[in-house]
């Protein structure tokens, strides 16, 4: 199956109120909630999208964003814990 993500950011630019980063082990490791749902999960960031997200600087312009959304290329947007995002954010496919 190909990527759904199309990486357009819009079921990203306003869900910082819903993910919550509840504890972090340096920039790698995350415990998270997802409000939404009540799931809570583990994310791992590391390789290119370490690099990303260590960049936040970049997001100051979307404030109201997931945190773990980054900026990527041509007006793209990209997620640095894809493989590990909640339920909800993997059964979002873009219209």
């Amino acid at each position: 199956m190909a990527d759904p993500c199309n990486r357009c950011g819009k079921c990203c630019l306003h869900m910082r109120r819903y993910m919550l980063v509840e504890r972090s082990i340096g920039d790698t490791q995350h415990f998270c909630h997802f409000t939404l749902t009540k799931q809570r999960f583990f994310a791992r960031i590391g390789g290119e999208d370490l690099v990303r997200f260590r960049d936040s600087d970049r997001m100051k312009q979307y404030p109201d964003s997931c945190p773990f959304l980054r900026p990527g290329e041509d007006e793209s947007f990209h997620c640095t814990i894809y493989s590990f995002r909640p339920d909800h954010c993997r059964r979002f496919f873009c219209a």
